[in-house]
């Protein structure tokens, strides 16, 4: 069978959207918790049937869930260019940043294989109408983590090289381009139905600078995954105009941005989203009242129910599982 969620994808209108959530396995969730207790993050990341069981955890919670997406990291990429990734508590840390390493650095895919096992391993669990779901940090979104070498308010130092060291800059966003790419297809080689490019820090640069610098690399990533439908999100209060050119079936839509408007801008585009995660935390009444308006605002356009971003920590899963019920008709 085609499942809803890779129909959607394809461009197919639905009576009722298929759905997922960002980081629908995660901390909110009770039997995650409970697993990480036990194990580090990364024993999490690298150890193939950890990550299974955590993809899986939302499944078995909410079977109406269309999607499954692999636990992982957009951070595994800088690690296989060698910047030594770490996840403590705090947030990420990098023991070498991209500055301290060649641009020709060789891409170690060993980093690579627990994630692709572990999407072989969900994929042969997962039930029928569930498709399996990879994806990537993009290129700009990796620069500013590759240049800070941990989490930032501001990402000053990765917008400053942008413009003291353009070409640099361009040759790096190049590189993690063609990383981000290598991904993708390998997640789609182990099993993916579909797989999303997560630019999460677009929103830090100004419409001119992510038009210069951020979109140009993520042409260049899209354009070189093939096999599955690909969705990409720029975490942004804006939708910048080049995403209609984009080579990706599908964009997921921020919060911040009304999603009749999005529509309007990009009718040959299939839109996921775009509830505000903050939303879950006002009750059930409230969520259910929101995401029953996205879905009126999207009917008769091909859509993919989502959050504007990912589900908090503090999220109580039975809100998550009304909101489910009135995307679905319940």
């Amino acid at each position: 069978m085609t499942q809803p969620l890779v129909r959607a994808l394809r461009g197919e209108v639905q009576p009722t959207p298929p759905l997922w959530f960002m980081r629908q396995a995660g901390r909110f969730l009770p039997e995650y918790r409970a697993l990480r207790s036990k194990v580090t993050f990364e024993q999490l990341l690298y150890d193939s049937d950890l990550a299974a069981e955590v993809t899986l955890q939302p499944i078995r919670r909410f079977p109406k869930l269309d999607g499954a997406i692999i636990f992982s990291d957009i951070l595994v990429i800088l690690d296989a260019l060698g910047c030594n990734v770490t996840i403590p508590e705090g947030g990420p840390r990098l023991g070498k940043t991209l500055d301290q390493i060649p641009l020709d650095q060789p891409l170690d895919e060993k980093v690579f294989e627990p994630v692709q096992a572990a999407i072989r391993k969900v994929k042969a669990n997962l039930p029928a109408q569930v498709a399996m779901l990879g994806f990537a940090g993009a290129p700009w979104t990796l620069l500013a983590y590759g240049l800070e070498g941990k989490g930032s308010k501001n990402w000053a130092r990765a917008k400053a090289f942008l413009h003291a060291e353009p070409v640099k800059a361009k040759a790096w966003l190049d590189r993690l381009a063609d990383a981000a790419a290598r991904l993708l297809n390998l997640h789609i080689e182990a099993g993916a139905q579909g797989v999303q490019l997560f630019d999460t820090w677009a929103g830090d640069l100004d419409p001119e600078d992510y038009a210069t610098f951020a979109l140009p690399a993520v042409h260049r990533t899209l354009s070189q995954v093939q096999g599955a439908p690909k969705l990409f999100f720029a975490r942004a209060g804006y939708l910048p105009q080049g995403l209609q050119s984009l080579p990706c079936e599908g964009l997921a839509v921020p919060w911040q941005v009304p999603i009749a408007e999005a529509r309007q801008r990009f009718p040959m585009k299939v839109l996921q989203g775009n509830l505000d995660p903050t939303m879950l935390l006002a009750g059930k009444e409230t969520a259910c009242r929101k995401a029953r308006a996205i879905v009126d605002a999207m009917k008769g356009h091909p859509h993919v129910f989502n959050l504007g971003h990912g589900l908090l920590p503090e999220t109580d899963p039975e809100v998550l599982s009304a909101v489910i019920d009135t995307v679905k008709g319940a």
